[in-house]
């Protein structure tokens, strides 16, 4: 880290604007001046909601602490320009009561505190617990062979041309194991993984058009598919019944709460949830984790050497290093000091994960990338009430990949700079050339 012995220009930094993101990655030098200079920072520029930045570990675990202070049920949950916000509820509203649905609903149960957040929560989170991970350990490691050994072939293939990393093998894993445990047949992965890429990335939907279409006729072909495919789902397990299958689709449509079953707008969006997050995550952690290794030699060299040994604390260091979710906004509801600063009742505090997981308060030499590093109380899943729900499903997921590239990581080196996606939420790397040599 580098910082100046005089308190630098603050109001000139930029965390927000997309366009720096998708040319330069993370920011972070802006983010080391604000941990060392204002570490909850009041961020106010033109087309941007005031929010407190708030950028190093402590301050961003302490939020995390006091859920009943700081909720996920304010007006932002994912900052966004106040454009953007305004575009997004314009979106929800004119959707949901085009569907006949309460259009003051949250989305899903993200949106929502206790004790309704953790009704809905309850319906799923046994299937995610270490235990149900293990027992998907065997089918983990043989889908992980399966498309490493594809990605291989085509490597060798490509006779030394680049080959993208994110189409070949980034996807694979993540997006076949979500779709598996949601019980979605093979024939319709290709189609969720347009759809789900629509939802975070509009812009890029160019890449599905039809003949005639605009980008907007786009977004809103791929919304309407989608929409109508979990439409059929839902009628479908709905008609099976409860024991017509072990699936997460199936235990959703037949779950209840107090005696009550989730209603159809609920059931949209827990799906949406489920399938979305499920395999967008994922996939930048394995494309950043491979580039985090090739650009470091000598942390590759050490994995590749025992990777059994290794795998558990890389993983680890990598969901560290990549920290594939940007920011999470949350909104007080009294006054709190953080950090030495009050928050203000009502103010929007945004959480910026990257740079809590490289704060050299909490990790020592946090730029180095250190694939033995213990501990690693990363917040890369956050922490507390609303701890990603699908954090051990991403690290079994993890290990199985990265422990079957271990033996061809040597011969892989990176053939360009990646290719990132305009979102402020996700850091998405849309494309990574790639190139194999002997």
């Amino acid at each position: 880290m580098t910082v100046t012995d005089e308190v630098p220009p603050l109001d000139e930094l930029d965390i927000t604007t997309l366009d720096r993101y998708v040319r330069d990655g993370y920011p972070w030098q802006a983010w080391d001046l604000l941990r060392e200079w204002a570490p909850v920072y009041r961020y106010e520029r033109p087309g941007m909601p005031p929010f407190w930045a708030v950028t190093r570990y402590e301050d961003v675990h302490t939020v995390h602490s006091h859920p009943e202070v700081f909720i996920n049920s304010g007006p932002i949950l994912r900052l966004d320009t106040e454009a953007g916000l305004e575009g997004i509820e314009r979106f929800k509203r004119r959707q949901f009561e085009r569907f006949g649905w309460n259009p003051d609903a949250p989305m899903d149960m993200v949106f929502l505190d206790r004790p309704e957040h953790l009704d809905l929560r309850m319906l799923t989170m046994r299937r995610f617990t270490p235990a149900s991970m293990r027992k998907l350990e065997t089918d983990l490691a043989e889908m992980a062979k399966q498309f490493v050994t594809d990605f291989v072939a085509r490597a060798k293939a490509a006779g030394g041309k680049p080959l993208d990393l994110v189409a070949n093998l980034s996807v694979g894993v993540p997006l076949a194991t979500i779709c598996g445990l949601m019980g979605l047949p093979q024939s319709d992965w290709s189609r969720i993984l347009a759809w789900t890429d629509m939802l975070l990335f509009p812009d890029v939907a160019a890449e599905h058009v039809q003949p005639g279409e605009t980008a907007r006729d786009i977004r809103r072909r791929l919304g309407r598919e989608f929409h109508e495919f979990r439409e059929r789902l839902i009628a479908e397990r709905r008609a099976a019944g409860p024991d017509s299958g072990d699936d997460l689709a199936t235990l959703l449509v037949h779950a209840t709460i107090d005696g009550q079953p989730l209603d159809d707008q609920q059931l949209h969006g827990y799906l949406t949830l489920l399938i979305g997050a499920g395999n967008e995550t994922t996939r930048n952690a394995i494309t950043g984790g491979v580039k985090a290794l090739l650009e470091h030699p000598d942390q590759r060299d050490r994995f590749a050497d025992d990777p059994d040994a290794l795998v558990d604390t890389a993983i680890e260091e990598l969901l560290r290093w990549t920290s594939p979710v940007i920011q999470f906004a949350r909104t007080a509801t009294k006054d709190f000091e953080l950090g030495g600063t009050t928050i203000a009742a009502g103010d929007t505090v945004v959480l910026w994960y990257p740079s809590a997981n490289r704060d050299e308060r909490q990790f020592d030499e946090p730029y180095q990338l250190d694939l033995g590093r213990t501990p690693n109380y990363h917040l890369a899943f956050g922490h507390g009430q609303h701890f990603c729900l699908g954090a051990n499903l991403a690290r079994f997921e993890l290990r199985a990949v990265f422990r079957e590239l271990a033996p061809h990581l040597r011969n892989l080196e990176l053939a360009d700079e990646p290719s990132r996606l305009p979102n402020l939420h996700v850091g998405a790397i849309g494309a990574l050339p790639v190139r194999w040599v002997d």
